[in-house]
């Protein structure tokens, strides 16, 4: 994932993050565009919002991008996220609360 950190870094900053995170529905727009199916979009972003606040920070968009590379690449997705996935911010804060994701 960290060849690709800095496309993925600019698609970011490009959706103009506010207070350092983007939107569902942002996110949405840009995902989208991988033309994935919307089931496996919405479990890309269940893996990625790994705080689960209904938004993406840097590091979790970035794990969107990662995962769906892996999707068109095909690969098969994990059923829930690995350790080695989850971005170092995110591995202190995964007993999260269920928020609101956007509707794929």
């Amino acid at each position: 994932m960290t060849k690709d950190r800095a496309k993925y870094d600019a698609i970011f900053e490009s959706l103009g993050p506010v207070k350092g995170k983007i939107s569902g529905s942002a996110a949405k727009k840009e995902m989208i565009k991988s033309k994935l199916p919307n089931p496996v979009l919405a479990k890309v972003w269940r893996l990625s919002d790994v705080d689960q606040d209904g938004a993406l920070d840097a590091d979790e968009f970035a794990l969107a991008m990662h995962l769906i590379n892996i999707k068109l690449e095909g690969y098969d997705m994990p059923e829930n996220l690995p350790d080695h996935l989850i971005p170092p911010s995110k591995k202190r804060m995964l007993n999260g609360i269920g928020a609101k994701q956007p509707s794929f």
